[in-house]
């Protein structure tokens, strides 16, 4: 009897022995970075900006630098915000501030919720926060099916360690999602094509976990026909939307933006939210934004989802997403702070946008 057990046993652990092999591998390899997450240059972070899950690099760069950087201001929202650079917002804050990017790819306003509730259930002070919602935001859901858009397990209890590891382990059965993680260039390459993304690496600057294309500025800032040639502007396929948009504000996403406020409020954080223009999206419609000032105060919402020399110029976006160029965000950021501090509709600094 004790020897059909063992032989059984033994039998078990051989059947099994392949799985465990594949595992192994998948340990060792890890393409998706979310066993030994990525978090520096050095390790090929330009690349995993592309093909991995952005919200975890960010809770991942908190934990791994917070010790030092002491984080206490935050800018919060999806990839729209990354081109909101540190050092814009820098001058508009305490010179001691300490800045870290807490985005998220295709960010909801239950991401933002939740890496609040996170920060402060790591004991940092939220002094400052910077948050960037675009108009699809308002009724974006989370996901915990996809994992590009799967929330850090530890900032949710929607999802687990466990449905975490298994979705990417199911994800590494794929072949095509394996060799876009281990070979981002063709994934590149492919967005390149459809005009999804710059055909520039994106430098990086890893304790802001801040993600900028310096190239593309630089050719930018001297002709801005050495990056808009006809043919990357021929690539992106233009609709134009009404600037009048069906309400997305229901009873339900206003109570998750009074959250927000309260969270933000108890620990007396200087905020100021900004809303950006992005090209093929609806704009903000006026009852949301007359709920969002309504909830968070008319100096502290910024719209500028309908500004006439953003929304239908391609020449101020990266890509066909609707990243827009850096020296715009500098720009809606100075303006933002304008308009807070001196109750002005416009500022001068659209000036500087012709």
């Amino acid at each position: 009897m004790k020897h059909s057990i063992r032989k059984f046993i033994i039998r078990s652990l051989l059947a099994a022995l392949p799985v465990f092999i594949f595992m192994g591998f998948y340990a060792v390899v890890d393409p998706f970075h979310v066993i030994h997450p990525i978090v520096t240059d050095a390790h090929g972070r330009d690349s995993v900006a592309v093909s991995n899950n952005a919200g975890v690099t960010s809770v991942e760069t908190y934990l791994l630098h917070n010790d030092d950087c002491h984080y206490d201001s935050f800018i919060l929202g999806s990839s729209m915000s990354q081109n909101f650079k540190a050092s814009y917002w820098k001058p508009h804050l305490d010179s001691t501030a300490s800045i870290l990017h807490f985005d998220a790819s295709s960010e909801t306003l239950d991401g933002i919720i939740n890496k609040i509730h996170f920060l402060n259930s790591h004991g940092t002070t939220i002094k400052n926060a910077l948050i960037v919602i675009e108009n699809e935001m308002l009724t974006r859901e989370p996901t915990s099916d996809d994992m590009l858009f799967i929330q850090h397990p530890a900032t949710t209890h929607a999802s687990s360690w466990l449905k975490f590891h298994t979705l990417h382990f199911r994800a590494f059965l794929d072949f095509t999602q394996v060799a876009h993680a281990l070979m981002p260039g063709k994934l590149k390459q492919e967005m390149q094509r459809q005009g999804m993304l710059a055909t520039f690496a994106p430098n990086r600057i890893d304790r802001l976990n801040e993600a900028s294309y310096n190239a593309i500025d630089s050719l930018i800032a001297i002709n801005p026909r050495l990056y808009f040639t006809p043919a990357l502007l021929a690539k992106r396929k233009h609709a134009i939307l009404p600037t009048v948009t069906a309400p997305a504000i229901n009873e339900h996403v206003e109570a998750k933006l009074r959250l927000i406020k309260q969270l933000l409020d108890a620990s007396n954080t200087h905020y100021i939210i900004i809303v950006p223009p992005c090209n093929n999206k609806p704009q903000l419609s006026a009852h949301d934004l007359w709920i969002m000032k309504t909830i968070f105060g008319q100096a502290t919402v910024h719209n500028f989802s309908s500004h006439p020399e953003l929304v239908f110029n391609e020449q101020v976006y990266y890509d066909n997403v609707g990243h827009l160029i850096s020296a715009k965000c500098k720009i809606l950021l100075d303006s933002a702070y304008f308009e807070q501090e001196h109750h002005a509709i416009n500022s001068p600094y659209f000036n500087d946008m012709k």
